[in-house]
């Protein structure tokens, strides 16, 4: 299967973690970027993207709403302005691509509520998104564990063919 068309990253069966480098590994690859804020992000949003039906942009504002949202019980109130300042879209053009990703089911935008003095907050509820990412990882993870167990029937059979 080509790797593009795959959901899931299949990795070389001879690849390990390399955990015995510590917990911080990960980020000493950023030179101290990580520092200014860090998410974590799962591979399937990039790796299934086109399959989730979502183009550059949607990608874009769906990371920045979940950059915002700090726990699975906070969620997350970025305004249409806050998220068009940092990509340079309009506000307009993220505003109608919100509208576009509720549509497709991927958000729902909850009414806005008071804000203790300021102006009323708009949060988006991000369940249709994590149903999809986990539809599209399970595909991904059941092609991962189809190719190991096919990678190891020809090692097999390799194995019967010399001995």
């Amino acid at each position: 299967m080509d790797a593009d068309k795959q959901p899931v990253h299949i990795p070389n069966p001879s690849g390990t973690l390399a955990s015995s480098q510590g917990e911080s590994f990960q980020l000493k690859k950023w030179g101290g970027a990580e520092k200014a804020g860090f998410q974590l992000v799962p591979n399937v949003i990039f790796q299934a993207q086109r399959r989730l039906g979502l183009d550059s942009g949607d990608v874009v504002i769906l990371l920045n709403l979940t950059l915002h949202w700090w726990s699975a019980d906070r969620l997350p109130f970025p305004s249409p302005a806050i998220i068009a300042n940092r990509t340079g879209l309009s506000k307009r053009t993220v505003e109608r691509r919100i509208k576009a990703l509720e549509k497709k089911e991927f958000l729902k935008r909850l009414s806005a509520e008071a804000n203790e003095g300021g102006p009323p907050r708009r949060k988006y509820q991000l369940d249709g998104f994590i149903e999809k990412l986990q539809t599209v990882a399970a595909i991904g993870l059941n092609q991962r564990e189809f190719v190991k167990k096919r990678r190891k029937a020809e090692g097999q059979k390799h194995e019967k063919a010399r001995g």
